[in-house]
């Protein structure tokens, strides 16, 4: 009977053991796959110019937006 919880003992030790191992695998590539993401979405935004295009237009209409107004006060 003590050999039999012995070994339910190490058997639980085990398994704890293991589920802390699998949280922390699962935590550590959780962070590489989000990090792997980021990069991908940075490479994607520069070699196709979409980010550059994005700055471009946000900044064409704060010009379009300042000549309006001052139009607009001018009269």
């Amino acid at each position: 009977m003590a050999d039999e919880k012995l070994r339910k003992t190490e058997r639980d030790k085990r398994l704890d053991e293991l589920e802390e191992a699998v949280k922390k695998y699962g935590e550590e590539k959780k962070k590489t796959l989000e990090a792997d993401v980021t990069f991908m979405k940075s490479v994607i935004k520069t070699r196709t110019g979409a980010g550059k295009l994005a700055d471009q237009g946000v900044a064409d209409s704060k010009k379009l937006l300042a000549d309006n107004i001052s139009q607009f006060l001018e009269g």
